[in-house]
This record gives structure tokens, sequence and C-alpha cells, in this order.
């Protein structure tokens, strides 16, 4: 397999390295009680739909009735978090279930909170897609056989998925060129024809079939239909340190998910409010799920499809024990 780096091109081993030498040099953030009781923590993010729902927790007052008030920050990916999380930079943050899987495998002191997000079952409700250029002849999935995919991270979800979903189709994945692309750029560089396609989120996803791309598939429905993709974790450390916060923002978590999926209207304003997204790429922007189940069997196949594609070494061994609060 022939792999091209591009632009950010720091890798996911190069990244959970940098979190190592974090470890060694930063003790903890700025988490602490405000003047009104709150207890301040931060949290790290991708700048996707996916995180609207913290935006919508905070406007909602949500957080606040569990006694916490937040900082959001972005970064281009969700392995990008992990640092910042064990370094006591975020409290917590989120990453995708590739990134959690492959910290925990390094042996990095990680606890994962709460689920996040899932792909819908439906290609056309999926909020990523593969996108390519309406005259690139690309009409199938076989026609990507040899070509250059770009994703946001390598060696990741992006990969993980769309490798299973070429599986599963019986299409070549072993072929596949790699350039990793933060969202916003992915656009662009399809029209120029840096790239043959891109695997892309929304608010991307959307603006770049405005901008003539075409929707191939949607490898998360494909590979992993309504399963969990990705989860908010904390640091080993401050789990112990501070249980009743964890705690605390768990319970949000699942109040949060649970208004987001009842109020997908008021995911849509907060996103263009909080997160600067489009109005009208907003109101036509496909939504993921945002499910409260933990979901290990969806977290076992992510380990499983990671190992058989050379991005983790091996599973680990006991899924339930990587979740804060389990003995």
């Amino acid at each position: 397999m022939k792999t091209t780096r591009t632009r950010r091109s720091t890798g996911l081993g190069a990244l959970l390295l940098g979190a190592s030498t974090f470890l060694a040099a930063c003790g903890s953030g700025a988490e602490g009680e405000n003047a009104d009781g709150l207890t301040e923590v931060s949290v790290g993010t991708i700048p996707a739909v996916l995180s609207a729902p913290l935006f919508l927790g905070i406007e909602e007052g949500i957080f606040e009735k569990h006694g916490l008030k937040l900082e959001v920050s972005f970064a281009d990916g969700g392995a990008a978090v992990i640092p910042s999380v064990l370094s006591g930079e975020n409290q917590f943050g989120y990453s995708n279930s590739v990134s959690q899987l492959a910290a925990l495998g390094e042996g990095l002191p990680l606890e994962i909170v709460h689920s996040s997000w899932a792909p819908h079952a439906e290609f056309e409700e999926d909020d990523h897609g593969i996108i390519v250029a309406a005259d690139s002849g690309i009409e199938e999935p076989e026609d990507l056989e040899g070509r250059n995919i770009a994703v946001n991270t390598l060696q990741n979800i992006g990969e993980v998925h769309i490798r299973k979903a070429f599986e599963d189709l019986g299409v070549d994945h072993e072929s596949l060129e790699w350039t990793q692309l933060p969202f916003p750029d992915m656009a662009e560089a399809l029209e120029r024809g840096d790239v043959d396609a891109i695997w892309v989120s929304e608010p991307f996803r959307t603006p770049a079939m405005d901008d003539g791309g075409e929707l191939l598939m949607s490898a998360g429905a494909q590979a992993f239909p309504e399963q969990v993709g990705g989860y908010y974790s904390t640091s080993q450390t401050y789990a112990t340190d501070n249980p009743e916060v964890v705690e605390a923002f768990q319970e949000a978590m699942t109040e949060v998910n649970e208004f987001a999926t009842a109020n997908p209207d008021l995911v849509r304003e907060v996103s263009v409010v909080e997160m600067g997204i489009d109005e009208d790429v907003a109101e036509r922007m496909t939504l993921p799920l945002f499910p409260n189940d933990d979901d290990l069997e969806a977290l076992r196949a992510y380990a499983e499809y990671s190992v058989r594609y050379g991005i983790l070494e091996e599973e680990p061994a006991d899924l339930e024990s990587l979740f804060a609060g389990q003995d």
C-alpha cells in the first residue's frame, strides 16, 4: 500500500508519541470552580456537526444544571485531541473509536467517558461521505481501486470505514492511496484534481456536493451502520481525582444527546450561531445519530478491523475496563 502524506501529515502514531511527551511535561489544566459554583472544564473536539450537541447543551443550560461550565476548542482530528486531554489542557475530549483504541493500545492513561455519534444506516442520511468530481469517470466503488482518497487523519477511522466498506463489497482496498487533509481543504483539493476522492464530514459534505462533487458512497453507513463511532474521554488521573465531575459530564451528555436527537432543528440552529456554519448549509446538511449506548460490540468491531488493516497491533483484552467508572 502506498501512502501519500499531504499538509498536516502527522500520522496517528506520531500524535500518540506526542501525547507521551505531553504527559512528561504538563500537569493539570485550568479546571476549577467559578464564582457561580460551577466546575469549569475544557472540552476538545473537531469542527464537525457531531460536536453541535455540546453547544446545544450549553445553550439549553443542561451542563449548568449538572454543575458544569464548558469551554470548547477545536482540532483537525480526534487523534490530535488526545494529547490535550492527557496533558490536562482539556479535561474531556472527543476522539473517534479508532483513535481511542490506538491510544489505549499504546498504554496511554485514557478512559472513555461517553458516546458521541454513530452513522445512519442509509447512505443519503450519513453525515460522512466519499465524494468524487462529477467529471471523474468514477461511478462505482471499484472505480476507485488504485486511486487517491483524502482523509482527515492517516491510519484512522476514515481508512477503517473505507477499507471495510470496500471489503464488504468485494472491492480491492489494498491498492488505495491516502492523502491527509483537513476537512475544510478537501473540496478545493478535489476540484484541483489533487486527489481522486474525499472522505468528508458535515458541515463540509454538503458544500462539497454544492461545488459539483458527487456522493459515491457512505462508507460508515455501509461498514458500521448505527454503531457508535466516537466517544468523549478523559485522562485516568482526572477520572481518579474528579469522579464526581466525570459522572456529572456523563449524566449531562446523556441528557444532551437525548435532547439533540429530539430537536434536530435546534442542532442546526446552534451550529449556525455557535459553530459559524452557513445557515443554508445547516438547513440541508445531514446529521449523525447521537447515541447514549456504550456499544461495546461496535468498539470490538472497530478493534478487530483496525488490527486487520494494520492500524492497531492487537485488540484490547477487556473493553469494558476502558470506560470511566469501571472497576
